[in-house]
């Protein structure tokens, strides 16, 4: 009896196990297919690849037109990247080189949605590969364009696409000197007892830049101020480009072409960096350049001297904004680096962490801890600081960083908690 007891009561706590695992099968089953219905819907799809990662729409005619031209050859690679700013207040054409051996590392809000188009896209990107990771031209150019508008910290127009051959019978290269100023001190030589300077540095490299070529000077200078010439031009030239741009849309340019001497053309290199075998953009430096060219309203009435050194120069008035500063500011500087501060790596990029401590206390500061921020990747910046006021001079280190009042632990005045937008410095 009392064996007949022990079995009944095994087949019982059997029967209720395998009751309670068929329950949590049913519930993961139905999840699974609730799950399955959310991600399935046209609606959330559509919500995930908004923003950052969706592709510009046929562009539309600016007052100021900046054109993102790419040059590619037949293996799918980037060949060549100029950024066209066309004035049609001034009638000036400047054109901007970008180097095609520039590394840039994707912030991670615009590089996790296009993971959902190619996983295997890396976030630090080059950009002479960045068309392979693409199936489709229009894709590859348009999300390009959005990654450059991304790296340079300003709006592009419109794209337009060229193949090698149109290239070489439009352009040729022009070996250079670019300069930039910088408020690092990263390049600046210690005195005989070690001080590192910290005026401002300008920082020089050799670029190839893309000019127009002699030949091509003149057939736009043969186009005269013919505006059916001008039209019909821009007709053929259609037929061998790709372009977000309507043909009807870039015909508007017409009446500034026909104001524009081709031989006053100006051309720059983008301020950037060469080292381990890489350009690296100096965001900052190239937004500020940019800015500049934009807001010149200053016709150019002779040819750019290319000997000098190339060099994009601030406008009067930024330079005059920028410059002084009030006492309360110089204070506040002197103020942060009495402060105790705590540095995390909120990018997820090894080493960043170590490397802006040592920019910190090169300059004064007391970064007394480095450590990881796990909670999320962020892409800019945050410097939380206890007190409002706190930490205004620190902004100048880093990428339009977001600072704000906020729990900062115990033995620290102000926590930075690192982005992926200051890998690129």
């Amino acid at each position: 009896m009392k064996k007949k007891s022990i079995a009944k009561l095994f087949f019982v706590s059997l029967a209720k196990s395998l009751a309670c695992i068929v329950i949590i099968l049913a519930v993961g089953f139905i999840s699974y297919k609730v799950s399955y219905a959310i991600l399935s819907n046209s609606d959330y799809a559509e919500n995930i690849t908004t923003s950052d990662a969706e592709l510009p729409k046929d562009a539309t005619v600016d007052e100021i037109s900046k054109n993102l031209i790419f040059v590619s050859d037949d293996k799918n690679r980037i060949t060549h990247l100029l950024l066209e700013i066309c004035n049609t207040k001034t009638c000036n054409m400047d054109y901007i080189t970008i180097p095609v051996k520039t590394d840039y590392t994707i912030p991670s809000t615009m590089y996790r949605k296009l993971c959902q188009i190619n996983p295997e896209i890396p976030q630090v990107i080059r950009v002479s590969s960045m068309k392979s990771y693409f199936s489709e031209d229009e894709e590859a150019y348009g999300y390009g364009l959005l990654i450059i508008e991304k790296m340079l910290g300003t709006d592009i127009s419109y794209y337009t696409a060229i193949d090698e051959e149109v290239y070489e019978n439009h352009y040729r290269e022009e070996k250079v000197k670019i300069a930039y100023k910088t408020k690092s001190d990263l390049y600046n030589t210690p005195d005989p007892e070690g001080t590192v300077p910290k005026t401002t540095t300008t920082i020089k490299t050799k670029l190839k830049i893309s000019v127009c070529s002699d030949s091509f000077v003149r057939q736009l200078t043969d186009l005269g101020s013919d505006e059916e010439k001008i039209l019909e031009y821009i007709k053929d030239d259609y037929e061998r480009i790709i372009s977000n741009l309507p043909r009807e849309s870039k015909s508007s340019y017409a009446k500034t072409y026909m104001k524009m001497n081709p031989a006053y053309f100006h051309y720059w290199g983008i301020p950037a960096l060469y080292a381990d075998g890489a350009y690296h953009i100096n965001k900052k430096a190239a937004k500020r350049a940019l800015k500049y060219l934009v807001e010149n309203n200053v016709t150019y009435t002779s040819v750019q001297d290319l000997s000098e050194l190339n060099k994009i120069e601030q406008t009067a008035s930024s330079s005059s904004s920028s410059e002084p500063k009030s006492t309360k500011e110089s204070s506040s500087k002197e103020d942060s680096k009495k402060l105790k501060i705590r540095v995390l790596n909120g990018s997820q990029i090894a080493g960043l962490a170590s490397s802006t401590k040592e920019r910190l206390v090169r300059e004064g500061y007391q970064v007394l801890s480095v450590g990881n921020y796990t909670e999320e990747t962020l892409t800019h910046t945050l410097i939380k600081v206890k007190k409002k006021g706190q930490g205004k001079d620190l902004e100048d280190f880093f990428m339009e960083p977001e600072r704000k009042v906020g729990d900062v632990p115990d033995g620290y005045d102000i926590e930075i908690i690192l982005g992926t937008a200051d890998a690129n410095q």
